[in-house]
């Protein structure tokens, strides 16, 4: 890796910041249970009912059979409510205190400042180009908290385009702030660190960032395939509307490949509105192509709000956000035209929940770049400086 990054004609170096974020869904936090003498009955809108199960067995000192978990409809989870059980044993406790039913909601200000976080990670990225622009090494060093690695897969540890020399270095750093992962996982914020270094080489190599991603992923036909098509129909050859400027960015998460298309125009005071986002999509062989498209949409709505919006800062221990007056969601005024495009396959069913998600913040980052010339390393958009 050295020797590649020392041979190289020119090297491009840059550091990107994730911050944390709180899952904030739509849906407070909430359980409600029953103990009565050696049973307990639970009502959850949970993604993990063995797991509230067992942990309201051992909170009671019951047999796991003795515990009865009824699943709700919930608004909202993104693995907020699969692996901590904190809403759920507190409803459990009270309930085996008091010898009634309990229902317990947290507040959002409960739910914000005293949840589990999407780890924040610092990344050291240094690559190294050959003469016509082609990348020959590419070194990332990633710091982040105890934990934090199994949330950081896709994207750091391995890379979908081809580069000869390639090594990742991990640095923890552990400030003891409470961790979970997120809608997305590692990818929610690989994929911004990723596409955005990627777009910076092809800025330094001089070539335009589509070809330069599709001169990196030939080979991989089906990589290629949603990369012309989001190019093709969000016709990135033509020249945008006036005051609008594009954005492109490629992803494979698990067997699901995406590539999407931001279109975007900047304000005076530097802050972006995104008109259009052109999704093209192989998730495999399609059961139903309306959840498809739902999941697509959605996948960008949660990734531009956190893109745009979503930072958790801590002062003296303490969460600073507490609501939606300073964590902000993306409002159906600022919600742009998404159009999803599924390319045909026949390869097995692949994800969809969270496949959508990792390339909307580098498609939008990259799009304001085109736009202002100056590159954002550091999300939310409104403190990149």
């Amino acid at each position: 890796m050295d020797t590649a990054l020392r041979g190289a004609a020119r090297t491009v170096e840059a550091i990107y910041d994730a911050p944390y974020l709180a899952h904030a869904c739509m849906e407070p936090m909430n359980c409600t249970a029953q103990v009565t003498g050696s049973r307990a009955e639970i009502w959850a809108p949970t993604q993990n009912p063995q797991g509230i199960q067992r942990e309201a067995a051992r909170v009671l000192g019951l047999p796991v059979e003795a515990v009865t978990v009824h699943v709700t409809y919930s608004g909202g989870g993104f693995d907020r409510r699969a692996g901590t059980m904190d809403y759920a044993t507190e409803a459990v406790e009270l309930a085996g205190k008091l010898g009634r039913p309990v229902q317990v909601v947290w507040t959002r200000e409960d739910d914000i400042q005293n949840g589990v976080f999407r780890p924040a990670t610092y990344n050291v990225l240094r690559a190294g180009l050959d003469r016509t622009g082609q990348p020959v090494a590419w070194s990332h060093i990633l710091v982040g908290p105890d934990g934090a690695s199994f949330m950081i897969t896709r994207g750091a540890d391995e890379l979908i385009y081809a580069i000869p020399s390639f090594r990742l270095s991990r640095v923890t750093e552990d400030p003891g702030i409470p961790i979970a992962p997120w809608r997305g996982v590692g990818p929610s914020q690989n994929g911004f660190i990723v596409e955005s270094f990627v777009d910076e080489l092809a800025h330094a190599a001089g070539k335009d960032p589509y070809a330069y991603r599709r001169e990196l992923v030939g080979g991989q036909p089906r990589l290629l395939a949603v990369l012309d098509r989001a190019a093709e129909r969000a016709d990135w050859d033509k020249r945008p509307p006036v005051d609008r400027h594009r954005g492109i960015a490629l992803w494979q998460f698990g067997d699901t490949s995406v590539a999407e298309v931001a279109e975007v125009s900047v304000k005076q005071d530097g802050s972006p509105r995104v008109h259009r986002v052109v999704c093209a999509i192989d998730c495999g062989t399609v059961i139903n192509p309306d959840t498809v498209e739902a999941q697509c949409q959605s996948n960008i709505a949660y990734g531009l709000t956190a893109a745009l919006y979503g930072e958790i800062d801590i002062d003296r221990g303490r969460v600073v956000q507490s609501n939606f007056h300073d964590y902000a969601m993306l409002r159906l005024a600022e919600m742009p035209d998404v159009e999803v495009h599924i390319v045909r396959s026949d390869a097995p069913p692949g994800g969809m929940g969270e496949a959508a998600l990792p390339a909307i913040a580098p498609a939008l980052c990259n799009a304001m770049f085109a736009a202002t010339g100056k590159r954002i390393r550091r999300l939310p958009v409104g403190h990149a400086g």
